[in-house]
């Protein structure tokens, strides 16, 4: 055998070796995550800024971050820590230049983000003025002595004027959150948008849901909006568009959607049914959106600790 095939030989045999040999899983200990107190100070200060952005749509003074950053350090980031600064963001009343309270800038945030959802953010001066046309309307009707006509544009104006005040009526706990969403479907710029019964149904399952209607739910809800027919739907009988709006917006399938809805926007991914189902157990309890965006926003997840 000459050296060529000698060298070949031995290449085969030892790849032949090598390609049997089990592989070896190497176990690192202490590979443990990092601790909070090893977090950066800029890190520190990236979670007070979106906290800010997020629950009050602005950008933290210097003032308030330091004070923040202080008293996450304080107390060593842990998640109690984090739960307190949020209820602050979403609670406090003390009066704060620009803002008047966290509390105000908080409910108004939610009230445009539904309005940015619900209504293309129709502006309050533009629904303040088709109130306002409405009630001229009421005084013309009366002066003509025409009361079909002054109690239509008594009931059409109700619906504006709830959707102006369930920002304030919100922020002083009169409303829930889903009742602020039931006004935002239930007037007169919602049916523009969606115009019609067919576009009606299949918006407002799209915008609460996430999801259009199977072919049952169109049918029921459509026999309900576009004739007063009783159905029975969101596990209750419902019989007009009063009941409909007030129906689906108090559907359990409505706080599984809002979660959803909630935490793509504040950590850009879809939830999981483990993150997911503990949330919903509380919120279906309690029915507060406070409580279910401050479960999102003192995760480590959003925090990026």
């Amino acid at each position: 055998m000459n050296l060529k095939n000698m060298i070949i030989r031995f290449l085969f045999i030892a790849f032949l070796f090598v390609s049997c040999t089990k592989e070896e899983m190497v176990i690192r200990n202490n590979n443990k995550p990092p601790k909070y107190s090893e977090v950066s100070t800029i890190m520190v200060e990236n979670y007070v800024n979106r906290l800010f952005i997020d629950v009050l749509g602005r950008e933290a003074t210097d003032t308030e971050r330091n004070q923040f950053v202080l008293a996450l350090r304080k107390g060593k980031l842990n998640f109690n820590t984090r739960d307190s600064i949020v209820k602050t963001l979403q609670f406090d009343t003390i009066f704060r230049g620009g803002d008047s309270s966290y509390r105000k800038a908080y409910t108004t945030r939610i009230y445009n983000i539904c309005k940015s959802r619900f209504l293309e953010g129709a502006a309050d001066m533009d629904i303040a003025q088709r109130s306002g046309n409405l009630g001229f309307a009421i005084l013309v009707s009366q002066l003509d002595g025409d009361s079909i006509a002054m109690f239509s544009a008594i009931n059409q104006k109700k619906y504006y004027d709830r959707v102006l005040k369930s920002n304030y009526w919100f922020s002083r706990k009169s409303i829930s959150y889903n009742q602020m969403c039931e006004y935002m479907l239930n007037n007169g710029i919602y049916d523009l948008i969606n115009m019609g019964s067919f576009n009606f149904v299949n918006a407002t399952f799209d915008d609460i849901f996430g999801r259009k209607p199977n072919s049952e739910e169109f049918n029921r809800s459509f026999q309900i909006i576009e004739k007063n027919n009783p159905q029975f739907i969101f596990n209750r009988v419902i019989s007009n568009k009063n009941e409909f709006c007030e129906g689906i917006t108090s559907a359990s399938g409505f706080y599984e959607a809002e979660i959803r809805w909630w935490y793509f926007q504040l950590i850009r991914r879809e939830i999981n049914s483990t993150l997911l189902y503990p949330v919903l157990a509380q919120y279906l309890t309690d029915k507060s959106i406070e409580n279910m965006q401050r479960k999102i926003l003192i995760s480590d997840e959003y925090a990026q600790f």
